[in-house]
């Protein structure tokens, strides 16, 4: 978050306005080079990766078809390019909708995620983590015995910030040593 928004007396809604929670095809109206100058004090990662401490952390956007939200790509092999893009060392993977199994039941009883995510995440990335949101009704944690995937939904499945956030530690390297 920025200096100017993280000392100001208003709601980031009133700053950024806001698009549905990225529901709708956003056009032109915002894009990622415009909203940057609001996310000064961050790193947004879209199909690309940062190390921080060690630890190689990789972020997308992409979803399945919901709705006309943004971000949409039809499932398999649209889906998987985007997917392919994840690198194998990924220790951390931040991704907007979750894989088939994993925080993606619906209140409708559909599974929501994406089988080409969990065949990429668990057959050849393999991250110690996945965290991810999209159906906030999935909102928790889970494990495959080998990865721990979270669900950080903030909102409930009404759009109300009623999730507490999910806080992980995650042990550095031998050597790495965070900055004080």
């Amino acid at each position: 978050m920025s200096a100017r928004l993280e000392k100001a007396s208003f709601s980031v809604d009133e700053e950024v306005p806001n698009y549905g929670n990225a529901k709708d095809n956003l056009g032109d109206a915002v894009n990622t080079q415009n909203i940057r100058q609001y996310l000064t004090n961050c790193i947004y990662l879209e199909d690309n990766g940062i190390e921080l401490y060690g630890i190689k952390i990789y972020g997308s956007p992409w979803q399945p078809v919901y709705n006309n939200w943004a971000f949409n790509l039809e499932r398999g092999a649209e889906c998987l390019s985007k997917w392919n893009k994840i690198p194998d060392d990924t220790e951390i993977l931040i991704t907007h909708t979750p894989p088939v199994g994993h925080g993606d039941l619906a209140c409708s009883g559909v599974r929501a995620g994406c089988v080409e995510l969990l065949n990429t995440v668990q057959k050849r990335v393999k991250p110690k983590y996945h965290v991810f949101g999209h159906i906030h009704e999935g909102y928790g944690v889970t494990s495959d015995g080998k990865i721990i995937y979270i669900n950080a939904s903030t909102c409930d499945i009404n759009y109300i910030p009623t999730n507490l956030p999910v806080v992980f530690d995650v042990p550095l390297k031998n050597g790495q040593q965070k900055e004080a």
